[in-house]
C-alpha cells in the first residue's frame, strides 16, 4: 500500500501560464460534471479535418498542472487539437483514472466509466471542431499511460494509435483488442514508481512492448536500434527500438531511457517526449479492418439477417465462451449502437434511425472477436 500511495503522490511541479488558445469546458456524463482543457492550434482551419489527441495526466495530478509538458508547442507547428481531461477524485488516492492499474487488491475509481467518458469527450469536441475521425490518438503519463493502454484495448475502434509514458497495461483488466493498433512506449530504467522490472501495478515495460508486438503481428526482431545523441549531461541514455511490418501497417516503438526516472522528458533533455509522440502518431490513421476478419471460418457461425436492412436486423449469436458485447460502428469507427447477449441468443436490433450506408457489427466474447458487414438502405 505504501508503494501505491507513492504512486499517487508523483505529480509534475510546473508553474504554467495558460494561453488564450487553451479553454476549459465541461459536460455531464453519467450524472457527473466532467471537465477538460482543450487547446486549439494556431492557424486552425474549420474547413479542414484536424487530428485530435487525448492527453491524460497521472495519478493525483490536475489538467492545469499537466500543461507543463508543453504539448501546445508541438500542436502549433503540427496543427492538431488536443484535450486534457480531468480524472475524478478517488477518496483515497486523489484524481485517478479507472485504468486497471492497481496493487495490493486496490484499484482506484474502479466503478467509474472512464472509457465511456473519453469516448463521449471525443464526441463533444467533434461537435464543435472539425475533427478528423480517422486520426484520433491517445497518450498519457503514469496512470494516464495505463489509461491510454486501456483505450488501446477497449476503444481501438476509434483510437488510431497510442503512446504511453511510464504506464503499461494494468493488472486489473484483461486486454482483448479487436484490431491491430500502433503503439509506442517510453520508460526509464530507474523508474522507482512504475518499476522497469517488477512493476507492482501491471505489466513490466518490456512485457508491454512484447504484448503489442505479438498482437499487431510485427516483426519480432527490431528493424533498428538507435541511440539518441547524448547532447545533455543528464545521466540518461535513450535507446530507440522499432518493430515494423505489423498487420494493416501497424508498428510498435519502444524508447528505453537508461537512467530515466518517473518523468516526462522535454527539450531540456536528449529526447522531447511530446515531439516524439507526435512523430509517431502522424504516420497513422484509423482504417476499418473488417475484411480480413470476415474471411475467417468463424464468421460462418454469425447469422445476420436481413442484410441489407431498412428497419430491424436479427443477429443469431454463435456458441460463445462468455457473455457477448455487441457494437455497431460506422466506417470511421464511431460506435453507433451497443448491446449485449448470451451464447446462441437471437437479438433483434432497431437500425431504422441509422443513415443509409455500410456499418460493422462487432461481437466480443472472452477471447472470441467476430465482425460482420451490415448494409442499411433506409
Amino acid at each position: 500500500m505504501k508503494k501505491f500511495i507513492l504512486f499517487a503522490l508523483i505529480v509534475f511541479a510546473f508553474t504554467v501560464k495558460i494561453s488564450a488558445q487553451y479553454s476549459y469546458h465541461n459536460f455531464n456524463f453519467g450524472g457527473v460534471n466532467r471537465q477538460y482543457l482543450i487547446y486549439i492550434p494556431q492557424g486552425y482551419d474549420s474547413t479542414q479535418p484536424t487530428p485530435f489527441v487525448l492527453v491524460l495526466h497521472g495519478l493525483g495530478d490536475t489538467i492545469s498542472n499537466f500543461v507543463g509538458i508543453n504539448m501546445n508547442q508541438v500542436a502549433d507547428t503540427a496543427h492538431f487539437i488536443f484535450a486534457m481531461p480531468q480524472a475524478l477524485v478517488d477518496p483515497t488516492f486523489g484524481a485517478a483514472w479507472n485504468s486497471g492499474a492497481g496493487g495490493f487488491g486496490v484499484y482506484p475509481n474502479v466503478g467509474v466509466d472512464d472509457v465511456g467518458f473519453l469516448n463521449a469527450l471525443i464526441d463533444s469536441v467533434s461537435a464543435h471542431y472539425n475533427v478528423d475521425q480517422t486520426r484520433v490518438f491517445s497518450t498519457g503519463f503514469s496512470m494516464g499511460g495505463f489509461m491510454t493502454n486501456r483505450l488501446g484495448c477497449e476503444l481501438n475502434n476509434r483510437i488510431a494509435a497510442i503512446a504511453s509514458v511510464s504506464g503499461t497495461i494494468g493488472s486489473g483488466i484483461t486486454c482483448h483488442p479487436t484490431r491491430a493498433i500502433p503503439s509506442a512506449h517510453f520508460h526509464g530504467t530507474a523508474d522507482q514508481t512504475v518499476n522497469y522490472t517488477g512493476d507492482p501495478f501491471g505489466m513490466d515495460p518490456e512485457a508491454l512492448v512484447s504484448y503489442w508486438m505479438h498482437h499487431d503481428h510485427t516483426d519480432t526482431v527490431p528493424a533498428s536500434i538507435d541511440t539518441f545523441p547524448n547532447r545533455v549531461n543528464d545521466g540518461k541514455v535513450v535507446v530507440h527500438y522499432k518493430y515494423l511490418n505489423g498487420a494493416y501497417g501497424t508498428e510498435v516503438e519502444f524508447f528505453k531511457v537508461i537512467g530515466g526516472q518517473h518523468e516526462w522528458l522535454d527539450a531540456a533533455n536528449d529526447i522531447n517526449y511530446s515531439v516524439e509522440i507526435w512523430r509517431f502518431f502522424r504516420r497513422f490513421s484509423w482504417t476499418p479492418q473488417f475484411n480480413a476478419i470476415e474471411e475467417t471460418s468463424s464468421q460462418l457461425d454469425i447469422d445476420l439477417y436481413p442484410n441489407p436492412s431498412t428497419d430491424f436486423v436479427n443477429i443469431q449469436l454463435p456458441v460463445l465462451s462468455a457473455a457477448a458485447q455487441i457494437s455497431i460502428s460506422d466506417m470511421t469507427g464511431r460506435v453507433i449502437l451497443n448491446s449485449h447477449g448470451t451464447s446462441t441468443e437471437l437479438l433483434t436490433i432497431n437500425v431504422s434511425k441509422l443513415n443509409a450506408g455500410m456499418y460493422i457489427v462487432n461481437i466480443a466474447s472472452g477471447d472470441q472477436h467476430l465482425s460482420r458487414k451490415l448494409f442499411v438502405t433506409g
